[in-house]
């Protein structure tokens, strides 16, 4: 079936039909206005290539999610791309942050380079601070903000693996950071 004339709330209703000539015309529609919004919020051609074909990909996925009574389709469509650069925005503030302070403590290997002593001591010290300072929390906090910070998993990601409650997570966070502000700040106050 030809799609060209349709109208994108058709389109929609093909796809959920599992049609892919309609995620086709979709695709053809709107993977330039996507990439353009994605390249404009990552500024990394081959990232925006890849929230881009991601977005069409969770289109195909979760058609049935689409509800017309809520909004249009590029509405939905642009915040499926919105969403996911804002996911490789996070995914890059945690190698920024797992390289500034050395540890990472989902078994990755350091960023420092071995071939520079004073970068991998200095790697290793603040590491070692980061691990002391986390070592201070309970338990169940040191365990959400792990997940959350060092494994990159959000709240709700968070609640559903722990079986725990949204809030309670949310709690455990927000008292972790506030005890790890306590804690890190004077010794940051102290190096400077």
């Amino acid at each position: 079936m030809n799609y060209d004339q349709a109208e994108d709330s058709d389109l929609m209703q093909a796809i959920r039909n599992e049609d892919r000539d309609a995620l086709e015309t979709l695709y053809t529609r709107y993977y330039g206005p996507v990439y353009s919004l994605a390249m404009h919020m990552l500024r990394d051609v081959g990232a925006a290539e890849e929230v881009a074909q991601d977005t069409f990909f969770n289109i195909w996925r979760r058609a049935g999610s689409y509800k017309a009574h809520r909004g249009n389709v590029t509405s939905w469509l642009f915040g499926i791309a919105r969403n996911r650069a804002i996911d490789e925005l996070r995914k890059r503030r945690r190698q920024y942050d797992r390289v500034r302070h050395g540890v990472d403590l989902t078994n990755m290997p350091t960023e420092a380079r071995d071939d520079d002593p004073a970068e991998y001591a200095a790697a290793q010290y603040e590491g070692s601070r980061l691990e002391a300072a986390l070592a201070t929390l309970r338990p169940e906090q040191r365990e959400v903000v792990v997940l959350a910070y060092f494994g990159g998993m959000t709240h709700v990601e968070i609640s559903r693996k722990l079986d725990q409650p949204l809030g309670t997570v949310k709690t455990r966070i927000r008292l972790a950071i506030k005890k790890l502000r306590v804690v890190l700040v004077p010794q940051i106050e102290e190096a400077a």
